[in-house]
């Protein structure tokens, strides 16, 4: 297929970051990048544009902001570059995000499996993957460079076909469909059971978007130009300006780089943070040797730090309030095997509580023992010095 136009995002997740709360994490970030911008849905922001289409998305699908503690810091020397720190996790998140317009089937399949560690120029000059500007972030704020969970996110708003709904396109295009999704070039021999089970998690509100996952690539397909949403902005119309006198900006959203078109950017990236705090305590579980050199008393704290961050980011998913993006986020917690990892890191946790609790009984029962023997001692000496 040819002419193809839409937006790419690229994150990486990192876990365990140093920085308790949202201010500090903002007043290191621009002490090393200057021209770093703070969002701030509460203040008018201009500059970048995307930072409108930001704010009109979380406005509409999450009045009072988002469901979750987050600061959002753009990089604008480097383009589309934003940060994302969520403090109730202390997971970070670096992202990269441009538009695309006129590609191939084949230059996304390319952009879906090597698009990180391909070069790029950025807005500044700079020439680099994206990996390699991550890593220099990361060097920068002084913290390691391995992300505990990655994403490629594709969103496509036109095609040379044009078709009415997703379903349809699904239905004409499902191999390109699961090769856009898991960047396997050689799609037109694959088993249609194969394609099937590559596009079974999928989640669409209305006929013309629909939104797959399949390990770390989400493809998103938002057909702006079919006329199923033509007709769907005819209501709103309709409905806003008889019910509300007006129609809000969100239903009249183009392409936009940050993927914020209803919500998708908002539930993948809330998902892939739940899955990289986890991956990060599989990885501090494995890790025996190098917690086995720490204080006792340290590995009481950091065991009760990880328990607490997965209850608390837990917690936040049950209480979703929107039907729809409950509905997403449902289907890519499922996609990324949420349920079952955090079972086992529930599991690793209380494994972990359960030594250290042990090794804390052991303590006392050695430290009582150490007591019993000096009491008996120091009696029998005041036995002694009685006698004598």
């Amino acid at each position: 297929m040819e002419h193809i136009s839409g937006n790419v995002s690229y994150s990486y997740y990192f876990s365990t970051m140093p920085w308790e709360t949202r201010r500090e994490f903002a007043t290191k970030l621009r002490t090393l990048y200057p021209k770093a911008v703070v969002y701030d849905r509460n203040a008018e922001q201009p500059d970048p544009p995307y930072l409108k289409e930001l704010k009109t998305a979380e406005d509409f699908l999450h009045g009072g902001g988002q469901p979750y503690e987050v600061e959002r810091i753009f990089l604008p020397q480097y383009g589309c570059v934003m940060l994302t720190y969520v403090p109730d996790s202390r997971v970070l998140g670096i992202s990269y995000h441009w538009s695309f317009s006129d590609r191939s089937s084949d230059e996304l399949i390319a952009v879906r499996q090597s698009g990180l560690f391909a070069p790029v120029r950025f807005s500044d000059g700079t020439e680099c993957s994206f990996q390699d500007l991550v890593g220099n972030i990361c060097g920068k704020l002084g913290i390691p460079d391995l992300p505990t969970s990655k994403d490629v996110l594709i969103e496509i708003t036109g095609m040379e076909e044009n078709y009415a709904t997703a379903a349809e396109l699904e239905e004409a295009e499902g191999p390109l469909l699961y090769a856009l999704l898991s960047g396997d070039e050689g799609y037109a021999y694959v088993p249609e059971k194969t394609v099937r089970d590559g596009l079974r998690f999928k989640w669409g509100s209305r006929e013309f978007i629909r939104l797959y996952a399949f390990g770390e690539g989400f493809l998103f397909i938002n057909l702006i130009d079919s006329a199923e949403r033509e007709g769907y902005l005819g209501r709103q119309d309709e409905f806003g300006n008889k019910t509300y006198g007006g129609v809000n900006d969100y239903f009249y959203m183009g392409s936009c780089p940050l993927t914020v078109n209803h919500g998708i950017l908002f539930s993948v990236e809330f998902v892939m943070v739940l899955k990289a705090l986890i991956n990060g305590v599989k990885a501090y579980q494995g890790q025996y040797e190098e917690r086995r050199n720490k204080s006792f008393y340290r590995r009481i704290r950091e065991t009760s730090d990880y328990r607490k961050r997965v209850l608390t980011v837990l917690q936040k998913a049950d209480n979703i309030e929107i039907s729809e993006l409950g509905t997403l986020e449902r289907v890519l917690q499922e996609s990324q095997r949420i349920d079952p990892l955090v079972d086992k890191v529930k599991y690793m946790l209380e494994l972990l509580e359960g030594d250290l609790n042990l090794l804390y009984s052991e303590r006392n029962n050695t430290l009582i023992t150490f007591l019993t023997i000096v009491g008996l001692f120091l009696a029998l000496v005041q036995i002694v010095i009685a006698v004598l």
